[in-house]
């Protein structure tokens, strides 16, 4: 009755899992195994749905709009600590040399660094989430007071807009919509966050309720089995243009200016260290009053045993 209601089984017999998505590059071995069909080989159907990010992501999952989301770190340790029922599942995006998904982008010749944006405003897509707070960790780590800068909530595909349009002085942008924008003459990269804040920081995971995973942990293993083989696919292809088109696809940018966008690699399992440095991160922004024993926060799927 229970996983009836919660997931539903339509006419394939396929398991439903629903998703909260966002369009940003961190997403794209999932959709290759939609495409692929190692979800249908496991025996599920993936029924996803954009959100801003995890930090309306989290809160419809609780409120069973969702069976799993993928969102950042902050949001998620946030909630955990909050008392929240919140478990990591499955890595996606890790920080690495080489690897930088995300930058800080401003019209051409602002001089914005550090004591400069004093008064000024930067666009994240959610508050008190992972953008924002690197966001803020980047402009200290620059010399400047974060409590000066204004942080804006704008959806990432409609950032380059606002920037354009004077809406915002600066924008975070991630991939795929940073590399569009760094190539319009119009915009420079002024700084790259995760990479100047903490350069192996784990950037994204999956996650699910503790009480859905108890329910359902058979559906969450093969979910991830699933991503793993996506995620193994996309490692090996991502610089074709099979891999691209899926990327197409669900962000909805054409293909030619997709061509030189840097597919980079995804990791395989989640790094506690990496999570524990970003709940410290967060302390010391406001974001937590205290860094939270992570121990059951991340399950051993998200380990890779």
């Amino acid at each position: 009755m229970a996983l009836a209601m919660t997931i539903g089984v339509r006419a394939q017999d396929l398991d439903v899992l629903r998703v909260s998505t966002i369009p940003i590059i961190d997403l794209t071995p999932l959709h290759v195994g939609i495409a692929k069909g190692f979800f249908a080989d496991e025996g599920l159907e993936i029924d996803s749905k954009v959100t801003p990010g995890s930090a309306a992501g989290i809160p419809g999952m609780i409120g069973g709009a969702f069976d799993i989301v993928y969102g950042a770190p902050a949001s998620s340790i946030q909630a955990y600590a909050q008392g929240l029922d919140i478990r990591v599942i499955a890595p996606g995006v890790k920080i690495a040399p080489g690897v930088e998904p995300a930058s800080i982008i401003a019209r051409k010749g602002s001089g914005l660094s550090g004591p400069a944006l004093k008064g000024k405003s930067i666009a994240v897509n959610t508050r008190n989430g992972n953008v924002y707070l690197y966001a803020r960790a980047w402009v200290e780590a620059r010399g400047g007071d974060p409590d000066t800068v204004t942080y804006r909530e704008i959806p990432f595909p409609q950032m380059q807009d606002a920037l354009a349009q004077g809406s915002v002085d600066a924008a975070f942008l991630v991939e795929p919509f940073k590399s569009v924008a760094a190539a319009d003459p119009k915009f420079e990269i002024i700084g790259d966050p995760f990479g100047e804040v903490q350069p192996t920081a784990d950037a994204g995971h999956y996650m699910t309720t503790s009480a859905f995973l108890a329910d359902h942990r058979d559906l969450v293993e093969r979910f991830n089995r699933a991503l793993a083989r996506s995620v193994a696919y996309y490692n090996d292809n991502r610089g074709g243009d099979e891999v691209r088109g899926v990327v197409a696809s669900f962000t909805r940018l054409p293909t030619d200016i997709l061509a030189g966008i840097q597919l980079y690699p995804m990791p395989t399992k989640v790094d506690p260290e990496q999570l524990r440095l970003t709940a410290e991160l967060m302390q010391r922004h406001g974001m937590l009053d205290a860094v939270p024993d992570l121990t059951e926060f991340v399950d051993r799927l998200a380990l890779g045993e």
